[in-house]
């Protein structure tokens, strides 16, 4: 049995936790987690303060007073509007903790034991490789763990723990004419809802759900949107499938850069859709959303990205311990520049 200092046991902990949570995290998982990939890359920091993230957003213009822009002769009397229609959307930031615990028993089990405190001893390099493997395997355990439930927190409502940060389905509704997102009420802000095309019966003949996305992505980009990215369950992905096969699709230039619709990801109307298998695993494999990456954002504060911390060893525990810590806020700034659609 081997002899390890404790000090080269936290080194190692801590080396490889870096390793397998923020370097292999996103490419080392047992299911590809495309919203956390794409939130993850196009990551905004803030730097704290506030308990919130505020942002301007403006839907009326003095342009459409009655009477801003009007002709006038000789002596007409002139009107004038005042500028006052900044509002201001508010997101609520929220910490996250995952812990890991490696009991001293544990290594033991596996012909290692600890010596307690910093002196200073030699190591043979089959106990170090023996530990390593120990460390890595429960480290991969942590970082696919903490991918799987952040995935899953970007995704929800927040109505799973007050606590946590409210994701996607906070933003982004079925019925976008209800329901307060930033603080701002779409009943009374209309343009401050998300498109919805719910229900859509596709049909290979009439091509009626490529029509209506194409149709909802005019009508995103008539306000500056632009959708750069769709994350569909695999029965909605199927149905678009069926559409453009009915009608045959071909190319000039071979099938590659994902144009293929038979060949997992696929282009269509110069969008990325990818399957998310999140929205399968949640009743949910009929939806499609669609994102302006742009106006949909992940905003960590500043250093809170995925934290390592790394408490000491409490006196009457024989343990390691390791956290990863977020803090974030999801952030919209323009809501009719996201959409949901689904299939009947």
């Amino acid at each position: 049995m081997g002899s390890i200092v404790s000090g080269v046991a936290n080194d190692l902990a801590s080396g490889l936790l870096q390793f397998y949570v923020r370097e292999e995290m996103l490419s080392q998982t047992t299911q590809e987690k495309p919203l956390l990939k794409a939130f993850t890359e196009k990551s905004e920091t803030f730097p704290g303060g506030l308990g919130q993230v505020s942002v301007p957003v403006q839907g009326v213009y003095m342009s459409d007073t009655a009477g801003f822009f009007a002709g006038y002769s000789e002596d007409d009397q002139l009107s004038f509007a005042q500028a006052q229609n900044m509002l201001r959307a508010n997101f609520n930031w929220k910490e996250h903790h995952a812990g890991l615990v490696i009991t001293w028993s544990e290594l033991k089990k596996d012909g290692i034991t600890i010596t307690d405190g910093n002196r200073q001893k030699e190591h043979s390099k089959t106990d170090l490789i023996r530990l390593t493997s120990v460390m890595k395997n429960r480290l991969a355990d942590f970082g696919e763990s903490w991918a799987r439930a952040t995935e899953d927190l970007f995704w929800q409502d927040g109505s799973q723990d007050a606590k946590a940060m409210p994701g996607v389905t906070s933003i982004v509704f079925d019925d976008p004419t209800v329901g307060a997102v930033g603080g701002l009420d779409p009943a009374t802000y209309v343009w401050w809802r998300n498109r919805a095309s719910l229900g859509i019966a596709p049909s290979a003949e009439n091509q009626t759900l490529v029509r209506t996305m194409t149709r909802d992505d005019i009508q995103i980009r008539r306000y500056g949107g632009k959708i750069d990215l769709r994350l569909c369950g695999s029965a909605f992905r199927d149905a678009v499938e069926m559409e453009v096969r009915g009608k045959g699709n071909y190319t000039l230039e071979g099938w590659s850069n994902r144009q293929d619709i038979s060949m997992g990801d696929f282009v269509l109307n110069n969008v990325v859709y990818k399957y998310e298998p999140w929205l399968d695993d949640h009743a949910r494999s009929k939806y499609c959303y669609g994102f302006d990456t742009r106006r949909l954002k992940l905003r960590p504060m500043e250093g809170e990205m995925n934290k390592i911390v790394t408490p000491e060893r409490p006196y009457n525990f024989m343990v390691f311990l390791r956290s990863m810590t977020l803090t974030s806020a999801l952030q919209c700034t323009q809501r009719n520049a996201i959409q949901v659609t689904s299939v009947s």
